[in-house]
């Protein structure tokens, strides 16, 4: 079985790095929380897709509270369709 590896650019808190996923194909945008403080997540959207390599590209949007990096996300991932 194959898993997707996301390639994550451009948060000031983490730089670049990978994460591996999934084998569903990756949506538009992805949220993660952070080990260090659960209360803040980081919001990435989808830049490229490669899918014989099964690598997806995205650049970081927003930190902070769910509620305040979703909406962001949301409008981002509206301008990249």
């Amino acid at each position: 079985m194959s898993h997707w590896i996301y390639e994550l650019s451009g948060s000031p808190e983490a730089g670049g790095h990978q994460r591996i996923a999934g084998e569903a194909e990756p949506g538009k945008v992805v949220v993660f929380e952070r080990a260090d403080r659960p209360v803040i997540v980081d919001g990435f959207v989808r830049e490229s897709v490669d899918d014989l390599m099964m690598v997806a590209r995205f650049r970081w949007v927003a930190s902070g509270a769910p509620s305040a990096v979703m909406p962001e996300l949301l409008r981002a991932a509206a301008v990249s369709s």
